[in-house]
């Protein structure tokens, strides 16, 4: 069966490796380690490695003499072999523990071995000795103790002359160090100087900043919550928060032009007349103070009451009784009653002067109305005034204009602790005053201005609380956890019964759980090497940087005012 080799570079990280072996189109995949492959030295990525060949349906096959892969491999029952010759096995863990175990019973022999002999050789010395004395006679006894005497007096004479050479040479050390007292002072403080520049580069000086990555997947939240403004009613945990109402008061004005007209002019005058007909058993017809005559869109108001009235009788009141009439003609035909009405025009202005007119006149009274003679009198004098439109128009402008920076200022009040909902800002104004007043004249170099008090007011929720909530509803393992909420907010708020609903919505990022602190307890007094490798165990952690104070410092130093971590998300 065919297979592919696979040759792994000292950078190529797990990732890296797998997707070599699942894009290897052979069964039989056989995974060449360099001699430093970090990748190879987690039992993690082995883990991984075995079950990307268990799921993609391929023998893998690791070409390597070394042990401690060889030993990781055998944990996760992945084959082995030497080289591409040899024919690949599993590795057991009691092979190289009774290899161990040979090594070390080796050592202990030798070293049992070595001090016996040691130990026979002393006692055959000795023994060698005393047989010499038991075998010697007496005369060689005799010998020995005349040689003996004369070496202990040699040896007396020797130590009489050691105080002597010692007072000699002590008396030269004391020449000598007065002959070069420069050299002996510069030579002591030169020693002191490396003293305390060792103790300041092995001890002070050093200093480590571990940096850790971190890799992160980005979750998005929503959930329906609700909300109260009275604080005893909160239940946070349950997605129900109290609102806080923030709000800023202040005067705002704006100015705006003036468009109403006003004609302060005479009004015109004149005189209607009007016929009305009623029954010819006789009737009664009114014209009240006030009543309306208007023709081509020009109105006239009576200045007097009109009573015209017919009682059956006096058929002289009937402007129609000249007409020789018959009594069927004027049954049929009924009374005419004529009446002359003094007329004011409702506004001045010289459009009111018109001409006599028999037709075009309307009134509100059933009656017909012409006029005789002209309407005169009316003059224009027209100035600009404030009209209710102009309010309305320059109230709408002061909301408009002051609305964002009064949301901006109010924002401002809210503290990091809070969320202000931004959808439940609402700005009123009350107390609203206009200078000059509605339909007073705007004089030449006056400019109208609109003032009013203006409340902005929004409501905010504690931040803390959101979090926690949002945290119990991730319903993370243990060995995670969030490292960052992003700008949590709340849409479709609005009311409700005893209260308000709306949507909580953010996003969050979650990782593995690698706090400052962890770091520093599995870091103090490690090698530089060992900590970056313990780190990188940990799942999550995509790669660990170390900087040192110095080059000489190897060590991460016990005290941890000396060692800086800082924990850090990888971007994707």
């Amino acid at each position: 069966m065919n297979k592919n080799v696979i040759y792994i570079e000292p950078e190529d990280d797990i990732t890296d490796v797998i997707t070599k072996i699942e894009n290897s189109k052979e069964k039989i995949v056989a995974l060449v380690p360099p001699k430093k492959a970090g990748v190879f030295r987690s039992v993690v990525n082995i883990k991984l490695i075995a079950k990307v060949g268990t799921t993609a349906e391929k023998t893998i096959v690791l070409v390597t003499t070394d042990p401690s892969i060889i030993k990781l491999a055998a944990a996760t029952r992945l084959p082995v072999t030497k080289d591409l010759q040899t024919a690949p096995s599993i590795p057991t863990m009691e092979s190289e523990a009774e290899e161990a175990a040979k090594s070390e019973v080796v050592t202990v022999e030798d070293t049992s071995n070595t001090e016996p002999e040691e130990e026979k050789a002393e006692e055959k010395e000795e023994g060698s000795n005393d047989e010499d004395d038991t075998e010697s006679g007496k005369p060689e006894a005799k010998e020995d103790t005349e040689d003996d005497s004369k070496a202990e007096k040699e040896d007396d004479k020797e130590e009489d002359a050691k105080p002597k050479q010692k007072k000699s040479k002590a008396n030269g050390i004391a020449d000598w160090v007065k002959s070069h007292k420069k050299l002996t002072i510069f030579g002591s403080i030169g020693i002191v100087a490396l003293i305390l520049l060792l103790v300041w580069a092995f001890v002070i000086a050093p200093a480590v900043e571990i940096t850790v990555w971190i890799q992160t997947e980005n979750k998005s939240f929503s959930e329906n919550v609700s909300f109260t403004t009275n604080l005893s009613d909160e239940k946070a945990d349950e997605g129900k928060f109290y609102l806080e109402e923030k709000k800023i008061e202040s005067v705002q004005e704006v100015k705006f032009e003036a468009t109403g007209q006003k004609n302060l002019g005479e009004k015109a005058t004149g005189e209607v007349e009007v016929v009305a007909t009623v029954s010819y058993r006789g009737g009664t017809k009114v014209i009240n103070v006030g009543d309306l005559f208007t023709i081509n869109g020009l109105s006239y108001a009576a200045d007097n009451g009109v009573t015209m009235h017919y009682d059956g009788d006096d058929d002289s009141v009937c402007a129609n009784v000249d007409e020789k009439l018959t009594y069927e003609e004027f049954k049929s035909q009924g009374c005419r009653i004529y009446a002359k009405v003094k007329v004011t025009a409702t506004a001045p202005g010289t459009a009111y002067n018109i001409s006599a007119a028999d037709t075009g006149w309307n009134t509100t009274a059933d009656v017909a109305v012409y006029s005789k003679s002209p309407m005169s009198g009316g003059t224009d004098n027209i100035i600009t005034v404030v009209q209710q439109s102009d309010v309305l128009k320059a109230k709408e402008q002061l909301t408009a204009a002051n609305e964002s920076e009064n949301k901006a200022k109010l924002l401002e009040t809210v503290g990091d602790g809070l969320i202000a909902i931004d959808s439940s800002f609402e700005q009123t104004t009350a107390d609203v005053t206009v200078t000059p007043a509605v339909d007073e004249e705007v004089k030449d170099g006056v400019t109208p201005v609109v003032k009013a008090t203006t409340t902005a007011k929004i409501f905010v929720i504690d931040k803390t609380k959101v979090e926690q909530f949002i945290t119990e509803k991730a319903n993370l393992s243990d060995d995670q956890k969030i490292y960052e909420i992003n700008n949590p907010f709340v849409e479709n708020f609005v009311k409700s019964d005893g209260g308000y609903i709306g949507k909580l919505k953010t996003s969050y990022s979650v990782g593995p759980k690698v706090t400052d602190k962890e770091v520093l307890e599995m870091a103090k007094g490690k090698g530089i090497g060992d900590i970056q490798h313990d780190l990188k165990e940990i799942s999550g952690v995509v790669s660990v940087e170390t900087k040192t104070s110095y080059p000489w410092v190897m060590t991460v130093p016990n005290d941890t005012n000396k060692i800086k971590v800082d924990v850090k998300i990888r971007d994707k």
